[in-house]
């Protein structure tokens, strides 16, 4: 009675269960019912159709692009490719970025969303604020549509969505979306002291100086640099420029007005200029202060320090107005109103010191923030840079006069003078003239003193910390591929071969060790004289040649090679049925090696050539009509590296030419250029594969 009273109740308790399951789904249903029909309250008050709307408005004037950077390394200038995003922001079409996406950067090409392409120039960046300007070279008359810029951000809010538009990893066209985390977001973290901001973000040219970010979470990825964050209501509401290598939770855009104001100045004037007044502040957080601003750091020989402002000063009010400065937030917009102000105008800084408060004025002067171009001198086996303030700042420099040397090439005429020179050293004089910057050092050192063949010495004075030092250098032609040293001929045989010692002989019941042929050679003097794979060579010239080791051929190798050409050399052979064999070979000369091939590098492409050689062919499975031209290096921003060239290809065909060496691929190139050709075509044998490639030529490149 018991159980069937217990088995009721659970019945009723199950029932009970699953009316309210259903209720509350029946709930659920309503609840989401009433978000669809009232979707209009989600995501600012539009609904899931506008993120189509929001895409349609500015997808359309987002391009890629690809960037031919120009970089150095060792002392030596490589191209390589890189690429970003972009959006139209003019009917005549001007391109905003970022200034990391245009940086060292040689050649541009933009492509629009509708698959046009367009070469670019480069009108200014701001590496301050990581923005930049392109501008299409498009046929006159050309009419780009383009987007706008929000005007205001107050609306914005954590949880709005938005939409990061741009290329990653170079797909094009490409929409992901998130939400807004913060509106006024600084790198800076509970547990850090935000002095090093800066320095974190880049020694010599920090971003986000005179703005916080705007951190969302929709994906982005290298490639999305530069392209538009976009609102529900199809506005750009920031320029994204932060991000994961892999996509991720974690991204940081430039707020749309302060992209809209530094772009249109380097529309007007190819660069943004702004004052300097010599000193540096941070927020009161952590200090107990309850207002004002403190001096972090105050800039040798400038206005403010010889003024008398030190680090640690109160500063309390500008020109009578007070200011408070509690969060490291509050800071950019500070720098930025500073930045603002006319170059040249004074400040009068209350300032607090040891509890007692004066008055001082100090003068701005123009600030100087675009990046120092590095230059090669390939003769001398360096690259260098300007010297401007924030570098001599950085090293405790006198000064911004002289050049810095940024890279030497190995071996080069820097690199074995006496003393060698290193990176860091600023070279003051030249030839017992001073430098005064990288254009009057390049007037020089421009050319070679002479001639190619016999350069006269140079003296060179430089600083290295602290130390003066004088030094004799010899310049010399840049070598991009050091000369072969020649060799006497050598014999060859035409076969590889494994060692058989004695004990390896005994396992395998061979009569006496030996050499046991493993591949033949094509046509070689072996294939010739009838020897197989598989023979055991045991004598040559009748003298047993016996191998020390499993690894060692050496001593075979040293008789083909020390063989008489003009003569017989003799083999004494064990077949693989037991019977001694005795052979002549006719020997011939070594085949050339592959690391003894001729090469060449090609300015034209950017690109290393090697002859095509014998083993080449054998490791390949070539024909022996098979010709071409071995392609061994490949810069990839070069015009070999635009048109998809890799290491190891074989090219075979130049437009309707076939390539038989490297001089008839240089008679090729040169023939299209005197005729002009606009676009080179290649014929490559790739693995087992052949491809047909193509690439706007290098000529038509500027």
């Amino acid at each position: 009675m018991r159980n069937q009273l217990r088995k009721a109740v659970q019945a009723m308790e199950s029932q009970l269960m699953l009316r309210r399951i259903i209720a509350l789904l029946g709930t659920l249903a309503l609840f989401a019912a009433a978000s669809i029909s009232n979707a209009e309250t989600l995501s600012n008050g539009l609904n899931a159709g506008s993120m189509a709307r929001a895409r349609d408005a500015v997808l359309p004037h987002v391009v890629s692009i690809l960037v031919v950077r120009k970089d150095f390394a060792a002392g030596e200038s490589r191209l390589s490719l890189s690429g970003g995003t972009g959006t139209i922001v003019s009917a005549d079409g001007y391109v905003a970025t970022n200034a990391h996406v245009t940086d060292n950067g040689a050649r541009f090409r933009v492509v629009l969303n509708d698959q046009r392409e367009f070469p670019a120039t480069l009108i200014g960046t701001d590496p301050i604020s990581d923005l930049a300007v392109l501008k299409l070279k498009a046929p006159a008359g050309t009419r780009f549509g383009f987007a706008q810029f929000a005007q205001d951000l107050s609306a914005l809010r954590p949880g709005d969505t938005v939409l990061a538009m741009g290329a990653p990893w170079g797909m094009r066209d490409s929409v992901s979306a998130g939400v807004i985390n913060h509106v006024s977001r600084l790198m800076v973290s509970l547990f850090e002291d935000e002095a090093d901001y800066e320095q974190a973000l880049n020694e010599t040219q920090s971003t986000a100086r005179y703005y916080a970010w705007i951190q969302h979470d929709a994906s982005i990825s290298p490639g999305n640099s530069g392209g538009p964050l976009v609102d529900l209501r199809g506005q750009i509401v920031g320029v994204n420029t932060r991000g994961s290598a892999f996509g991720g939770d974690m991204a940081f855009s430039i707020p749309a007005p302060i992209a809209r104001d530094v772009i249109q100045k380097l529309i007007t004037d190819g660069v943004v200029k702004r004052s300097d007044f010599g000193f540096n502040v941070r927020s009161l957080r952590g200090t107990g202060l309850p207002a004002g601003a403190l001096i972090s750091s105050v800039d040798r020989e400038s206005d403010a320090d010889k003024a008398g402002m030190k680090p640690g000063d109160l500063l309390l009010a500008i020109d009578g107005k007070s200011i408070s400065l509690l969060q490291p937030e509050d800071v950019p917009e500070f720098r930025r109103q500073l930045g603002e102000r006319p170059v040249g105008q004074s400040l009068r800084l209350t300032i607090q010191r040891q509890g007692k408060t004066q008055q001082i004025s100090v003068r701005s002067k123009l600030q100087n923030d675009q990046k120092p171009i590095e230059q090669e001198v390939p003769h001398w086996g360096i690259s260098i840079t300007a010297i401007n303030d924030e570098i001599a700042r950085a090293r405790y420099l006198d000064g911004v006069s002289g050049v810095l040397v940024s890279g030497l090439r190995t071996g080069g005429p820097a690199g074995t003078a006496q003393p060698p020179l290193q990176t860091g050293d600023r070279i003051t004089h030249v030839n017992r003239v001073a430098v005064k910057d990288s254009a009057d050092f390049l007037s020089k050192a421009g050319k070679l003193p002479n001639d190619d063949e016999n350069p006269s010495e140079v003296t060179i004075e430089f600083d290295r910390s602290g130390q003066k030092l004088i030094a004799l250098l010899v310049p010399a032609p840049k070598r991009v591929i050091p000369p072969i040293n020649p060799e006497l001929s050598k014999a060859w045989a035409g076969w590889d071969v494994q060692p058989i010692p004695g004990t390896l002989a005994r396992q395998l019941k061979l009569a006496e060790p030996g050499f046991r042929v493993v591949r033949v050679f094509p046509h070689s003097p072996a294939e010739k004289a009838g020897i197989v794979v598989g023979d055991l060579i045991v004598a040559t010239n009748d003298i047993a040649v016996k191998p020390s080791g499993l690894k060692e051929t050496s001593a075979l190798d040293l008789r083909v090679r020390n063989a008489m050409l003009s003569e017989p050399f003799k083999v004494s052979i064990l077949k693989s049925d037991g019977k001694r064999v005795e052979l002549a070979l006719q020997l011939i000369e070594t085949p050339t090696q592959v690391e003894k091939a001729e090469r060449r590098w090609s300015d034209l492409m950017s690109t290393q050539l090697r002859e095509l050689t014998y083993f080449d062919r054998i490791a390949r499975h070539l024909t022996e009509t098979q010709n071409g031209v071995m392609i061994e290096r490949v810069e990839n921003g070069g015009h070999g590296g635009l048109a998809h060239l890799r290491e190891g290809d074989l090219l075979v065909r130049v437009l309707d030419v076939s390539i038989t060496d490297i001089d008839s691929l240089e008679r090729a190139l040169a023939d299209a250029q005197a005729k002009n050709v606009a676009k080179l075509s290649f014929l490559v044998m790739r693995g087992a594969d052949t491809r047909l490639l193509f690439v706007d030529s290098p000529w038509l490149a500027q």
